[in-house]
């Protein structure tokens, strides 16, 4: 399988790739155990996530080979790093890292070679955890994409997949927290639902409030009353995200309640101390209806075995009904029978009373601990949410776009350039959205939003369910011969970014140092060629319509290749020039722009700390870490004791 040209052929054939995609991904299942291919592989699996008709009509088994695909590659990245902890100092394993460069450590009299071997290390260490998170983010991404009623069904065996993934013997990782939390979260959400989700959370003004938060597991509930009135601001913060809502707090308590004596008299859920782990939670699938909530009354993984891992099976083999809980307590559930799957029992229903309806930060989710009241008046607790709300909840990319008119060669004459041909705005309006910068919410990378328009009046913005991205766009800045700190301006913005695409029509080749910044990691060169192809498609959009000639017969073709710092280990589809139409293109362009933006920032971070020991910490899992430091100031503040009174009795002390 050529996945470069698969890259290319999924938006220039779409049709024909919709209808060969399944088994395209059963293939794709076998192969996890060359890092430079599973870079090729994981990027294809992310851009045919952004291209939503190609799996449209997708059923459960192709979903689950996806999630098989990734979940292969963290085991194997898991497996890789036993491996590693067990060899002696200075050698790593054949497998790890680029390919094309050598894996063997040693002792060297050369210290070209030593710095050789510290640049390799940091190199491999980045392209490792570039591959891990691209794994997780094919997760994330296919999952939120799913309706609730297809989630249902493909649960059961992603969780199974990530337990078996797991690095840790003893506790989740990290990864596997986050991305757990994200999966119960938005159990019940459309994609819909989860891109309408505010990317920031702000206090409503409600008057005099009386404020509590309860943490349960890995996520905050904040509860923010009036405190003469109905109202309340109900706040869930959780690692891979923040909601909000207001509540007329005594009608929904009515409301519940209702719901709540409506239901038929049946034996409560199942404890922890039930003998029995096939009981049913009970009668909620007509609460849950009524309620509008796409969640099964009872639910428990089945003995299913995920793409890929065939052998394994899980028939007759049970564990006790309190997995969950101990799941979400940060225990890894191990199974006795080594040569078989993990097993969960996961279950919604009611809350065990209607006051958790409220304070949960799990909806619905039986076998969890219950939420703790955290002290109401700790600064360093406070402090910490402050710290937590200002974390995003996306990854945020900011990219340059220049362009380099006919007969340009200089910095100057380009960042100078406040015009465009056809085609490059045509290319710039497949990008994404234009947006007004003035007043405009979120991730703006920089930008003046202020309304004085310091940066232009516009830009272009895109986002999916899992990512943000801005681009300086060169055109669209101010920039004129006679104000120099205009020209200083866009050069700070543009010259800061890790990536840059440069629609070239100079009539010559792109120097990789034209506009000189130590953050240029990887440059993604646009150019027009000589040469057209009939044009086939009866309904080419505007983006192939050069001119207005309803009797054009040909639509023009534009090389696409990358130019990459030496250091940085960037592949991509266009490390070879690739030849595409209009159409095509900038969607083809932008997910090359965000691979390669995750890839600089995991290559920057490694690069900061230069040792085979630097991680990557993502947003959700900054978060996690703040919501763990949380639990640990409450803890403290608990186990301190209470100041004794030094009045006597009947001093009035």
């Amino acid at each position: 399988i050529c996945l470069n040209a698969l890259t290319v052929a999924m938006l220039e054939l779409p049709d024909a790739m919709m209808r060969n995609l399944p088994g395209i991904l059963q293939q794709l299942t076998k192969i996890y155990s060359a890092a430079m291919l599973s870079v090729h592989l994981l990027e294809f699996v992310s851009s045919v996530s952004r291209e939503h008709r190609l799996y449209a009509n997708f059923l459960k088994e192709d979903y689950m080979t996806l999630f098989a695909v990734a979940i292969n590659y963290i085991r194997f990245h898991n497996n890789q790093r036993r491996r590693e902890t067990s060899l002696p100092a200075g050698s790593t394993l054949s497998g790890a890292g680029d390919p094309r460069r050598l894996s063997s450590g040693g002792a060297s009299d050369n210290s070209s070679a030593i710095s050789a071997a510290a640049k390799t290390s940091v190199s491999d260490v980045a392209l490792n955890q570039y591959v891990l998170i691209m794994a997780y983010q094919v997760i994330d991404v296919y999952y939120l994409s799913l309706p609730p009623a297809t989630k249902a069904e493909v649960v059961d065996n992603l969780i199974m997949g990530l337990l078996q993934s797991n690095y840790s013997r003893s506790g989740l990782d990290e990864a596997n927290a986050v991305c757990l939390d994200m999966i119960l979260q938005n159990y019940n959400r459309t994609s819909d639902e989860i891109m309408n989700l505010s990317e920031s959370y702000s206090a409503e003004d409600l008057g005099p409030v009386i404020e509590r938060s309860w943490l349960q597991h890995s996520a905050i509930v904040t509860i923010r009353a009036q405190t003469h009135g109905p109202l309340a601001q109900i706040i869930v913060r959780s690692a891979s995200g923040t909601t909000s809502r207001i509540a007329n707090l005594p009608e929904e308590v009515c409301e519940k309640h209702a719901e709540r004596a409506e239901l038929p008299l049946t034996s409560p859920p199942v404890s922890p101390g039930t003998d029995s782990p096939n009981s049913s939670v009970g009668h909620s699938a007509a609460r849950a209806q009524a309620r509008g909530r796409s969640i099964n009354r009872s639910r428990r993984l089945q003995s299913l075995t995920m793409p890929g891992t065939a052998g394994m099976s899980a028939e007759g083999s049970t564990l006790p009904v309190d997995s969950v809980k101990r799941l979400l307590r940060g225990e890894l559930i191990q199974n006795a029978a080594a040569a078989r799957a993990t097993h969960l029992p996961i279950s919604f229903g009611p809350a065990p009373c209607l006051a958790q309806e409220f304070i949960s930060a799990y909806q619905g989710l039986q076998n969890i601990d219950p939420p703790e009241l955290l002290p109401p008046h700790s600064e360093a607790v406070a402090r910490s949410i402050r710290v937590f709300d200002s974390t995003i909840t996306v990854d945020t990319h900011k990219v340059s776009v220049a362009y380099v008119g006919p007969g340009q060669t200089t910095e100057r004459e380009i960042l100078l350039n406040q015009q465009g041909s056809l085609s490059y705005w045509n290319f710039l309006r497949g990008l994404g959205n234009i947006t007004r910068l003035k007043g405009m919410k979120g991730f703006s990378a920089n930008l003046d939003t202020s309304g004085q328009d310091d940066d232009g009046r516009y830009t272009i913005r895109w986002r999916d369910l899992i990512a943000q991205l801005v681009f300086h766009v060169g055109t669209l800045m101010p920039a004129r011969e006679d104000k120099h700190e205009q020209i200083i301006r866009k050069k700070a913005h543009m010259g800061n970014d890790y990536v840059q695409i440069v629609f070239n029509e100079s009539g010559r080749e792109y120097e990789f140092d034209t506009i000189p910044s130590q953050f240029n990691y990887v440059q993604i060169i646009v150019t027009p060629v000589d040469g057209s192809i009939p044009n086939r498609d009866e309904d080419a959009t505007w983006l192939n319509r050069e001119t207005n000639n309803e009797e054009t017969q040909f639509v023009q073709l534009y090389k696409v290749k990358t130019q990459v710092n030496p250091d940085v280990p960037f592949f991509g589809p266009a490390m070879e020039p690739k030849l595409l139409t209009l159409t095509a293109l900038p969607a083809f362009v932008r997910s090359i722009a965000i691979h390669a933006a995750i890839l600089s920032q995991v290559f920057s971070s490694c690069k900061k700390v230069n040792s085979s020991a630097a991680e990557f910490i993502s947003p959700w899992r900054a978060r996690l870490r703040t919501i763990q430091r949380i639990r640990l100031y409450a803890q403290r503040e608990k186990a301190r004791p209470l100041p004794v009174s030094s009045g006597t009795p009947g001093s009035g002390a």
